[in-house]
């Protein structure tokens, strides 16, 4: 099994106005006290506490929350196999090759089939989403059963669920597969095996934390409740348990059912097992009654005869030594069994390390276990081994033991010695002994036997090395008295890395083509990039030999052999290989699997996506795209989908009518710009009138030495202390806020300069660039630009008095204070922007009446007593001053502000420490609509309360969408009412990815632009 990493980018959502303001700037009740400057009507002077984090102190403070949903099992089908004795035992794995059909669990697009009859142009035929992440699968027939990890909802017996499940999708027809059954299993999936095609094992690692609702927060909320406590909530990790548990599952899943035959708990953590067609040998820690590691494990004989997947415990023994339960295959090559005899190996420190690493200073502990009665099992013998290193490789094949230490060995005594290859002979289970020894260089990740030979897989690093190559030793092995080590073949640049060292299902070998291929990854400290691809290495009975390489996008997971070409497998592409020539394999088609889409427009029988990468797979490339809406989701190919690519990376789209306005950074290559990686923003004009997209002009921003382009993070929360930072007024004109900082060597001090970039694109073909600078002042702030009618303005604070603290108590005495100014910017010329009227506001604008655009919209950030509280205030603006119309406390910390005509929403969250008595720390969360109608009294009317942690995301059409967890969770969907009716909580939607990019609307349809994992179409209730 393989760990797989999830990425996220997070980029502006467009169109509202949208205040990105702190979350956690305050919190309030109606009974606190008020504040130390009571709000007058009429007042036009304003002094306010500034947001948290910024300057004169205030703790920041943090918090989220979650839902689910899951698939209703098909009936099940009674196809049986044969004799439990001659069942096969089968492996999972990310990728199955069924004739012309491939399958592949990509992290983040799910399960992808495709047509590969002609290798050089496979064929998406379709696709299974998936929420969480993926582990591994096993296919048979075009049923495919899946394994899915961090899954959060509802377990079968209603109460929340935070574990993995197991999932049997129908993809015999790929344009229309179903999920015809699914069942859920405690813990993480770290290991499993399909026996019998109809019966799947697996052993899990339960960490205990506990679910539901806390004071850490993590995620939570009602799954499907209208109101707190209506209905059960969905999992949510807020705390460790201490209960952390070895799980052995047994899944029935022939036929279309998925069904959990026998679940087995075990305390501790490390379990590892060695299945067999008849039973499973389980290793893993004991635990005392303080669950403390004891220096002993268990190992644990379990009957797996019955057809219908029963497990039934038998005998099981203790061995000294603590297991080491991760490593290459989560420490699976650490026991093995010959259906009589196990044979595990153990880190006999007596508990002072144990799961996580062997103590160097100890040993290592080889036990060999006699199950011919398998109730009551006893010791045939054990063998201690000098420890070399904090943790062990070994490989057990053929009645040999092969051991050597795993990455530390090298820093013993701070030096660099070889690395011993051990070979034990375990024939004699009576009398296991060291049979002979040779050493290489580096450490040692992962072995695979092949006969009397033997790969060491592993890397070249020494101490003191700023980078290192992957290395594969070849030893001959045939004399284990004399091992022999035949060559080393190192491939790969900077800290170079192969999924392999973490499972031997990224070994791919073919013996009659003498040929080894690893997917490997680096970073090559020359070019300044990521290098992903495919070594290739060849092999005879006597030599290795690195050859070339074949370079792909993503970090590749599997090689793998498809008729006469290689075809490399990362979550981002799918590569086929010509490698006639070893020596300069060529890739002769790629084709891309996750697209990073920040951005989805739907037009009418249309979409437009723009997807984008930050990762730093490819940066030099975005694309815009135009596909059928019919198919916005890609769940298959798309023939009739037209693109452009666009130079840079990290872009950003504005629209105008047909025109699509799209930033981005262009990244120069440091080895090829004197090593400065200064990005270079740009402005690309693309016309959408034809219903493909046609590049027009473009235009080249300033490049600035360490500038700040403020939306680089760009979507949501990224940027809630600066609010919005780009803006789009008129349609055709684009402003930027940037800041920079130059530090002069002279005078030893830095120069702060603040400008506001504007864009006129009233011309397509040759849009135009004009600046002002705001400020030079390096204490000074602006930002939150807002656009009211056609007016821009822009928001700053300078500090009145900086706050004063208690360094005893930590307690404040004198509270920070800060001026809110609104600074108009006149863009009557667009050559010549100008900084105008400077206007003391109270707080930060978030908007405008539709009706009145001089009756302004704020958050006021207001100190009562030392606690700051969040108000949305109205006031007038006359001239060059404002005047107070109304002010209103929100309770708890207000989010995302977003005002639609003269109606403001917001969600506040709610919270209690749990220190108070009878609350239990559960957090709140309301939606808040405030009519400001009546400038000077407004309605506030606020939905139910949820339990949990949300956030605002956007308001489309009579929909509001909040977020219902903090990762890969989903949106609780509220119906804004008619009549004065406060927002009533609507759906959950189980959404993908860790945050959505982007939000929009069409007919009753949400699409979501979720990043690497796609657009997702929610429908709307």
């Amino acid at each position: 099994m393989t760990s797989r990493s999830t990425s996220l980018l997070a980029t502006s959502a467009l169109g509202a106005l949208v205040t990105l303001l702190p979350t956690l700037a305050g919190c309030g009740s109606s009974g606190d006290s008020p504040p130390d400057q009571e709000r007058v009507e009429g007042q036009s002077e304003f002094s306010s506490s500034p947001p948290v984090g910024q300057g004169g102190g205030g703790a920041e403070r943090g918090g989220a929350s979650a839902g689910s949903s899951a698939d209703a099992p098909a009936p099940q089908d009674a196809n049986r196999a044969g004799s439990p004795a001659n069942r096969a035992v089968e492996e999972t794995d990310l990728y199955r090759l069924e004739g012309d059909r491939l399958y592949y669990l990509n992290s983040y697009r799910g399960l992808m089939v495709f047509d590969v009859s002609n290798v050089d142009a496979p064929k998406l035929l379709g696709r299974s989403p998936v929420h969480g992440t993926p582990v591994e699968m096993f296919v048979d027939g075009g049923y495919a059963t899946v394994v899915i990890g961090d899954w959060y909802g509802n377990g079968p017996n209603g109460q929340p669920f935070h574990g993995s499940v197991v999932r049997k999708i129908d993809a015999r027809d790929p344009a229309n597969i179903k999920i015809t059954g699914e069942a859920t299993v405690p813990g993480w999936a770290r290991d499993m095996r399909v026996v019998g095609k109809e019966n799947l094992y697996i052993v899990s690692q339960d960490y205990g934390w506990m679910y539901g609702w806390g004071y850490y927060g993590g995620y939570g909320g009602p799954m499907g409740g209208v109101a707190s406590g209506s209905a059960v909530d969905v999992a949510s990790p807020y705390g460790y348990g201490g209960d952390s548990k070895v799980v052995v599952t047994s899944i029935a899943f022939g036929g279309n059912d998925v069904k959990v035959r026998t679940s087995l708990e075990y305390p501790g953590f490390g379990g590892t097992f060695n299945v067999t067609s008849t039973a499973i040998v389980l290793a893993h820690d004991v635990l005392d009654a303080d669950k403390k590691l004891t220096g002993k494990s268990e190992i644990e004989y379990l009957d797996i005869r019955d057809l219908d997947g029963i497990i039934k415990p038998k005998g099981k023994i203790a061995v000294d030594g603590s297991l080491q339960g991760w490593g290459a295959d989560n420490g699976r090559w650490n026991l093995d069994f010959d259906g009589r005899h196990a044979y595990v190996l153990t880190c006999g420190d007596s508990g002072r390390a144990g799961y996580w690493g062997c103590d160097s200073g100890g040993t290592f502990k080889l036990s060999i276990v006699d199950f011919q009665n398998e109730a009551a099992p006893t010791m045939a013998s054990t063998l201690d081994i000098a420890s070399k290193g904090w943790a062990a490789t070994a490989r057990f094949s053929d009645k040999r033991m092969y051991l050597s230490p795993r990455e530390g060995y090298w820093s013993n005594g701070g030096q660099s010695p070889t690395t011993p290859v051990e070979v034990y002979d375990v024939s004699n289970p009576a009398a296991p002994a060291l049979a002979g020894s040779t050493s290489i260089d580096g450490a040692v990740w992962l072995f695979i036997p092949a006969g009397d030979r033997l790969f060491a897989l592993g890397n070249n690093y020494v101490n003191g090395a700023s980078s290192s190559q992957v290395a594969l030793r070849y030893l001959d092995v045939s004399n284990p008295a004399s091992p022999q080590l035949l060559g080393n073949a190192s491939f790969g640049e900077g800290w170079a890395w192969t999924p392999a060292a973490g499972t031997f299902k990224a070994f791919t070998r073919d013996a009659a083509q003498g040929l080894v291929v690893l997917p490997f990854s680096g970073w090559s400290s020359q070019s300044y990039e990521y290098n992903n691809g495919l070594q290739l290495i060849d092999v005879t009975p006597t030599s290795i030999t690195s050859r070339g390489a074949a370079k792909s996008k993503g970090w590749v997971e599997r090689g793998i052999l498809v008729k006469n070409r290689l075809v490399s497998l990362s979550d981002m592409s799918l590569s086929v290989v010509d490698y006639t020539n070893r020596a300069a394999p060529r890739v002769v088609h790629e084709q891309a699997l996750a697209r990073n889409v920040i951005d989805a427009q739907p037009d009418g029988a249309n979409i437009t996506q723009l997807s984008t990468d930050w990762w730093g797979y490819d940066q030099t490339k975005s694309e815009l795209r135009v596909l059928p809406i019919a198919n916005a989701e890609e769940l298959h190919d798309e023939p009739a989908a037209a693109g452009v690519q666009i130079d840079g990376t990290n872009a950003r789209v504005f629209r105008n009518g047909s025109f699509a306005y799209v930033y981005s950074m262009k990244y120069p290559n440091p080895s090829t710009n004197g090593g400065r990686y200064e990005p270079q923003p740009q402005v690309q004009v693309v016309d959408l009138s034809s219903g493909k997209p046609v590049l027009r002009g473009k235009l080249d921003l300033p490049v600035q030495p360490y500038g700040y382009w403020s939306w680089w993070g760009g979507c949501y929360y990224w940027d809630w202390y600066d609010g919005s930072n780009a803006q789009q007024i008129g349609g055709d004109v684009l402003a930027f806020r940037q800041s920079r900082g130059t530090y002069d060597p002279q005078t030893k001090k830095t120069h702060y300069e603040q400008n506001l970039q504007v864009v006129d694109l009233s011309n397509p073909d040759a849009p135009r660039l004009s600046s002002a600078v705001v400020t030079q002042d390096p204490r000074s702030w602006w930002g939150n630009m807002r656009v009211v009618g056609s007016t821009l303005y822009t928001t700053h604070y300078d500090w009145v008095r900086d706050g004063k603290w208690d360094s005893t108590t930590g307690k404040m005495i004198e509270p920070p204070i800060v001026r809110y100014f609104m600074d108009e910017v006149d863009l009557s010329d667009r050559n010549n922007p100008k900084i105008g009227a400077r206007i003391n506001v109270p707080g930060m604008l978030v908007g405008a009446s539709s009706a009145d655009p001089s009756m302004l919209y704020f958050v006021d950030y207001r100190w009562y007593g030392s606690d700051a509280k969040d108000e949305i205030a109205v006031a007038k603006r006359v001239g060059n001053r404002v005047f107070l119309q109304s002010s209103t406390l929100i309770d708890g910390w207000v989010g995302n502000v977003i005002v639609r005509g003269t109606k403001a929403y917001m969600s506040a969250q709610e919270y209690v420490q749990p220190s108070q008595p009878n609350t239990a720390g559960q957090p709140t969360i309301k939606l808040h609509e405030l009519d400001l109608g009546d400038p000077k009294a407004p309605v506030d009317r606020a939905s139910a309360p949820k339990d949990g942690w949300g956030w605002l995301l956007d308001v489309e059409g009579d929909r509001a969408i909040v977020t219902s967890g903090w990762g890969q969770v989903g949106f609780d969907i509220y119906r804004l009412q008619a009549g004065g009716a406060a927002p009533t909580y609507d759906q959950f939607a189980r959404t993908r990815g860790w945050w959505p990019n982007a939000i929009s609307r069409q007919g009753n349809a949400l699409f979501v632009s979720s990043g690497y994992w796609g657009v997702q179409k929610i429908g709307l209730q």
